[in-house]
């Protein structure tokens, strides 16, 4: 057995939580708390900050390289986890995620009774896709928090026999590690003193506890040996200090499976080997101000929604690849088409409450099929493979996500 605890990723813990506003007060004494109820079930999630050291270049009498200079921050975020709709109206725990690719949230709407998500074209605000507070936590050895985030990419993919996914990934306005440390010679203060090089294991912004005291304590600055703290504290001497976390709570759903559900293009119903589609929101991070170290805010761009079909070649599928372009007079066309599809099976309505009654739907009503070959092997059947494109009509209505429908 090892003689000190190790960070596992088997006991990852993730919570995300939809901030009031953009960077959650980050390192202040006003910095948005995080709770059991913001746990969500991912299968992976990374976590990236660095910062640029750019090599001074002016003249020297020397071929050695003496100095370098600080630049920009940069951090980026990424987390996959199942496909995990709750049963009835409730929103899955991935839900500010969701949210914050999307845009809009809601709990009902019309014939889909479970909830969902829908586009939208606002740039900012509550119009606007929503920042987000994401943590990681392991083994109580360390936490990563990043503030301000934003989605710039989710993806679903669904194959034969696999569980299905989705893929979120983006970027943040601002980052703090909590790693682990010891207190020095105990007080009542809002500095707390660490042993000899302890508070490198800390940032501004990081949350952190203390042996024999209830509640958390956020970090609002860094000095040598020592961290200040959002409050005064009570604390004793050589106490240990730790990455605060916390029981998760609330946590929904049961993972659906690829065996149930189906797919239409043009309203026609295919044998589907799968299916994947790719939304970015073309997120432009304002990351060159001067006196900013990193971004301090962003903008949603251009969207885009594109995606791939994979069918077997039988005579009877081929309508579907053929519906690419249509020849009208011996000129091409390129006709649109709706591409719905459901995963899993929500047997007994939206409202049941039974594990099974779990479902999710995409709705693409106006998608352009794109290009690409048959592929045919030496001997198994050949397989189409499908691109396409959506695109809005009115705007902001070229893909809808719903659950429980």
């Amino acid at each position: 057995m090892g003689s000190v605890p190790y960070a596992l990723g088997r006991q990852l813990r993730f919570f995300c939580k939809k901030e009031v506003a953009l960077g959650g007060a980050f390192g202040t004494t006003s910095q948005e708390a995080l709770t059991g109820t913001n746990a969500a079930k991912v299968l992976s999630t990374d976590m990236n900050f660095s910062v640029e050291r750019v090599n001074r270049e002016d003249s020297t009498t020397t071929r050695s390289l003496q100095e370098r200079v600080t630049g920009k921050q940069d951090i980026t975020w990424s987390a996959e986890c199942y496909l995990l709709p709750a049963g009835g109206t409730a929103a899955p725990d991935i839900d500010p995620l969701l949210e914050g690719a999307f845009g809009v949230a809601f709990a009902t709407s019309g014939t889909h009774a479970g909830g969902g998500y829908v586009l939208s074209d606002g740039t900012g605000g509550a119009t606007g896709l929503p920042s987000l507070h994401l943590m990681r936590t392991a083994s109580g050895v360390v936490r990563e928090d990043i503030f301000g985030a934003w989605v710039e990419s989710w993806g679903l993919s669904v194959s034969g026999g696999a569980i299905p996914t989705m893929t979120f990934s983006g970027g943040a306005v601002d980052y703090a590690m909590t790693g682990t440390g010891t207190s020095g010679t105990g007080a009542t203060s809002a500095t707390l003193p660490l042993t000899s090089g302890g508070h490198v294991n800390f940032m501004k912004g990081s949350v952190l506890t203390i042996a024999d005291l209830a509640g958390e304590s956020v970090v609002t600055s860094v000095t040598t040996d020592a961290l200040t703290l959002g409050a005064s504290v009570v604390f004793g001497s050589a106490k240990a200090i730790l990455p605060s976390t916390y029981t998760e709570s609330g946590l929904l759903g049961n993972p659906v499976a690829s065996t149930a559900g189906s797919i239409t293009i043009g309203g026609t119903a295919y044998d589907v080997m799968a299916f994947d589609v790719t939304m970015a929101n073309g997120i432009k991070p304002l990351n060159d101000g001067a006196f900013v170290a990193g971004a301090s805010d962003y903008i949603p761009m251009a969207r885009s929604v594109t995606g791939t079909v994979t069918i077997r070649a039988k005579q009877t599928d081929l309508k579907a690849f053929g519906a690419r372009t249509t020849a009208l007079g011996g000129v091409l066309q390129y006709p649109t088409t709706a591409i719905n599809v459901t995963i899993g099976s929500n047997v007994g309505g939206a409202t049941a409450a039974h594990a099974d009654a779990k479902s999710v739907k995409i709705l693409m009503p106006t998608c352009e099929l794109d290009f690409s070959n048959i592929s045919i092997p030496a001997a198994e059947e050949a397989v189409l493979n499908i691109p396409f494109t959506a695109l809005g009509s009115s705007g902001a209505d070229e893909l809808a996500f719903y659950w429980n429908v």
